[in-house]
Formats: structure tokens, C-alpha cells, sequence
């Protein structure tokens, strides 16, 4: 059980794995201010935290709701004239790839934003790792058009079937299909390589 002081929110921290995937030119959700200015957000909203999907209470996985102001989003509402670009991808070294389409074109618009947290405790599940000593550390930012937005079907079955970077939790058919449904007409916003990148210099 993590620790919380009387009055106030636990020790947060920020995990390598959200530290390293929000950030701008990334292709995820980011927050414009500095690390320190959304935990203080975080602190400030912790009351109003919630389970996170598939969880049942307020000891493993919380989603914090903030002020959606300060958030890009990368998500793009597809048609059949969008432009779509398929590739293999593996989210970090030691997970399974996958099959990520991106789309081209203008994110919808930001009109609410959460932040993901695991407990220390669930961050060790499935031979997972923490970044530092706090009570709970951030995994992942949220900013959508719609409040509630459904996971990543991909995430969902990683975390459902235990594999490698997954935490273990069970969801209903209804979760999977409204998550199917909801991401068979959006994708992430298509970014091409930077010249650097195309030449093989990056490094």
C-alpha cells in the first residue's frame, strides 16, 4: 500500500518510461511546462482521482484528471482520404513488436487531459521496474476530444495477457470492443523523419 500523508498527496514521481514517450516530436501526448509544473497539477487534483480502466479502486492504477489547457494531443480522426502510414514498432527494448498506423493530418482538439499512475508496487508486476522511490509515478499523459477516451486495444491485450511490458488486469468485452470500435476510426498523427534521421546521421 502506498503512503499517503495526512492532508496531501503521496510522493510522485516521474517514470523513465513517460519521461523518455511524452515529449514534443515524439508522436504522443505532451504537456507544455516543466516536469515539476504537472506534478504540481497532479498534487493539486489528486482528490479527484479515479480507477484506471480494468481496476476496481484507488490502490493500483489512478487516472488524475487535469486542466486540458496546457496539453497537445496527437490524435487524428481518419476518413477514407486520409493518408495512412503503416510500420512495425516496439514501445522499448524487450517487448514484442507490433503493427502502428499513423495518419496524416491535424490532431482533434484537446478538451480533456489525465495523467496515468501506478502505484510502486504494481510498477513491479510482471518483471516491470521503478524509477525512483516514490509512492506513485507517472506511466502515461491523456489529452482526447471525448472525456473518457478508451485504451489502445494493443496496450489492453499486452496488459491482459501478461506479455512482456504489460500489467497484468482483466477487462470486460465490452471495454474491448468499445476501445476496437473507438480506435478503428482514429490513429496517431503521422510525423516523417527529419533529414537527419533519412540519411542514417541521426544519433
Amino acid at each position: 500500500m502506498s503512503r499517503t500523508p495526512a492532508g496531501g498527496a503521496p510522493s510522485i514521481g516521474w517514470s523513465r518510461f513517460a519521461w523518455e514517450r511524452h515529449r514534443p516530436g515524439t508522436g504522443h501526448t505532451w504537456f507544455d511546462g516543466t516536469p515539476e509544473e504537472l506534478l504540481a497539477l497532479i498534487r493539486r487534483h489528486w482528490p479527484e482521482r479515479r480507477p484506471g480502466t480494468g481496476r476496481r479502486d484507488l490502490n493500483q492504477v489512478v487516472i488524475v484528471p487535469v486542466p486540458p489547457d496546457r496539453f497537445h494531443g496527437t490524435t487524428v480522426l481518419v476518413d477514407e482520404n486520409t493518408p495512412l502510414h503503416a510500420a512495425f514498432e516496439r514501445r522499448q527494448p524487450g517487448e514484442e513488436g507490433f503493427i502502428s498506423v499513423r495518419a496524416e493530418g491535424e490532431p482533434e482538439p484537446v478538451r480533456y487531459a489525465g495523467v496515468v499512475l501506478y502505484s510502486a508496487e504494481t510498477l513491479l508486476e510482471n518483471g516491470g521496474e521503478r524509477s525512483g522511490p516514490w509512492d506513485w509515478e507517472v506511466v502515461c499523459l491523456l489529452a482526447s476530444p471525448v472525456p473518457d477516451e478508451p485504451m489502445d486495444p494493443v496496450t489492453m491485450a499486452r496488459n491482459m495477457l501478461g506479455r512482456p511490458g504489460g500489467t497484468p488486469c482483466r477487462y470486460t468485452a465490452e471495454q474491448f470492443a468499445e476501445a476496437v470500435w473507438y480506435w478503428s476510426r482514429r490513429a496517431r498523427r503521422y510525423l516523417p523523419p527529419s533529414p537527419r534521421e533519412e540519411s542514417g546521421t541521426d544519433r
